[in-house]
């Protein structure tokens, strides 16, 4: 797969969720992804861990736990973290999986931040907006 050029944010649609297209925010200094997600519960299914959230427009969701971590936030406060795998579509058509960890984004812009992890997937132009589209 080519490595799609991106801007500083983008538009992204996680169909397995049921969100059409939401704001991502680049995020270099940041290891890791995140996912805007609230009424986090860890669950048991089939003997796996299993976490049910609610995402973007209230929308249910269930995913397994790849890793539950301490994460230290922007403010420098640490707290526990789920980690799920999710499937982005960006508006050039292309599938990217993304590790995100689950954590409230109600007061940023964009409900989804790639980290470094994810990036490796893209070629980043941080100067510029939207590369691959505007909704």
């Amino acid at each position: 797969m080519k490595r799609p050029i991106i801007g500083r944010r983008e538009w992204f649609s996680i169909p397995e969720y049921g969100v059409d297209w939401v704001r991502g925010k680049i995020d270099s200094g940041a290891r890791t992804s995140s996912l805007h997600a609230t009424e986090i519960e860890p669950f048991a299914k089939g003997g796996s861990e299993w976490v049910r959230f609610k995402t973007i427009d209230d929308l249910a969701c269930e995913a397994p736990v790849i890793f539950v971590k301490r994460v230290k936030s922007s403010n420098g406060i640490p707290s526990k973290r789920y980690f799920v795998e999710i499937v982005a579509e960006t508006l050039d058509d292309q599938e990217h999986v993304l590790l995100v960890s689950l954590t409230c984004r109600a007061s940023m812009k964009c409900p989804l931040l790639l980290g470094r992890r994810a990036l490796r997937q893209f070629f980043v132009d941080c100067t510029r907006s939207q590369l691959l589209g505007k909704i």
